[in-house]
């Protein structure tokens, strides 16, 4: 993880030098940027593009045949990402200027969203149970838990992704609710491991079995739910009579 936020911080520091010697004077091609921009504000965007997503230039931007930003061809609008990219700058700037503004009724500190307002250094501002649950329908159980290890080893520790041990009882609610009680089973236990102490973790075990009809082990995990988290046990305990009374 230290490795991965070192070699981010390395590219936009680096991307920070080089491009003030590779990017030229005056633009072409503006579309959303004012055509007077200059040289420093118009780095300074392209590092919070950088930052915001966790990208490089070549994410928006067609590369040459050579190296560096100087191969970059800055023009051109082939790529797809340059062109949504437009379009998040304008919402981007209408969210800031027509209806943040609207809060100040409300408030006094209004904030101004950037791109990684969503993003948080992720190219896809999605959260972790939605990726999860499309890599379940997609590929499969086995590729959802190993992208779960891969986003975990890459992000954790920073603010892309919700690991916290709710994030993985709200996608077992998603794979129940879809009858893929197997999967919703598999990564309650994987939340499980990640968080042993969790009553969280287990309430959401014993709600894919009560959903999948296993009223034993939904009582079994309820009940363990309940001493490792004494303060919903009120709840919980309506849900087991509940079950028992079936």
């Amino acid at each position: 993880m230290l490795k991965h936020i070192y070699s981010t911080s390395l590219i936009i520091f680096l991307f920070s030098i080089a491009s003030l010697a590779q990017i030229p004077d005056h633009f072409v091609n503006l579309k959303v940027l004012p055509s007077d921009i200059s040289k420093d504000e118009l780095v300074s965007v392209m590092r919070s593009f950088s930052s915001g997503l966790g990208v490089r230039c070549n994410f928006c931007h067609v590369e040459g045949e050579g190296q560096g930003l100087g191969s970059m061809n800055f023009v051109s609008d082939e790529k797809d990402n340059k062109k949504k990219a437009r379009i998040m700058m304008e919402m981007v700037h209408d969210l800031n200027t027509k209806y943040l503004p609207e809060l100040s009724e409300f408030s006094k500190d209004i904030i101004k969203v950037k791109c990684v307002t969503c993003h948080r250094g992720a190219t896809e501002p999605q959260s972790l149970e939605d990726v999860l649950f499309e890599v379940v329908k997609s590929k499969g159980l086995p590729e959802a838990i190993s992208t779960y290890h891969q986003l975990y080893d890459r992000y954790y520790g920073g603010f892309a992704y919700d690991f916290r041990d709710h994030s993985l009882v709200s996608l077992s609610e998603m794979l129940s609710d879809s009858s893929m009680f197997d999967a919703a089973l598999a990564f309650d236990s994987l939340n499980i491991n990640m968080y042993p102490e969790s009553g969280t973790a287990y309430f959401g075990l014993a709600e894919a079995y009560e959903k999948k009809g296993d009223k034993e082990n939904a009582i079994k995990y309820y009940q363990k739910s309940i001493e490792l988290n004494p303060r919903s046990a009120d709840f919980i305990n309506r849900r087991i009579e509940a079950l028992k009374n079936e």
